[in-house]
């Protein structure tokens, strides 16, 4: 198996590529998808940065801490961070001096090293909440998500390993 970590969408068919995982509505592009999950974000930081600078307990207070956002490939703009308020769905565009690209982890290891507040994947730091190295903030905001999708060219014969790595990644997900 060969494997292509990236976060822009490539072309299955023109770079011959067997399977994707797609972040994000898929957009009728003729390729079969099959949702994965839909992924709850979670804001979080790490102790030593909220002992130093204090926990936000509102959305407005959290423009006065370090945000540590991430430039989506496809825009080249800042992610915005969504929440949901009172059964109202919001995005957030954090303002920050430090933003990272290119990979995604790169904010989670910023916010467990203490530069700031990060918004992410449950399943990216769930380990490290219960282990003590990221506290989850502004809890009362949470409940977004986005979906997760494998894709996959319809008209290509899958080989009995792609085929496998799907049933796989479906169990595993779908569980």
């Amino acid at each position: 198996m060969e494997l292509s970590i990236t976060n822009r969408n490539v072309d299955l068919i023109a770079e011959g590529y067997d399977l994707a995982i797609r972040l994000g509505h898929l957009p009728d592009s003729g390729l079969v998808g099959r949702k994965l999950e839909d992924a709850r974000l979670s804001l979080v930081a790490s102790p030593e940065y909220l002992a130093r600078a204090g926990v936000p307990a509102t959305l407005e207070m959290l423009s006065e801490h370090a945000c540590l956002p991430f430039i989506m490939p496809s825009s080249g703009k800042i992610g915005p961070w969504l929440f949901c308020l009172d059964g109202e769905n919001l995005e957030w565009v954090p303002h920050a001096n430090v933003v990272v690209s290119d990979d995604v982890l790169g904010i989670v290891s910023l916010a467990q090293s203490g530069l700031g507040i990060c918004q992410t994947y449950d399943f990216i730091i769930r380990d490290k909440v219960l282990r003590g190295e990221l506290v989850e903030v502004l809890v009362q905001l949470s409940g977004r998500s986005r979906p997760f999708s494998i894709i996959y060219p319809p008209h290509r014969q899958l080989s009995a390993a792609s085929r496998a790595l799907i049933d796989f990644i479906l169990a595993r997900t779908q569980s």
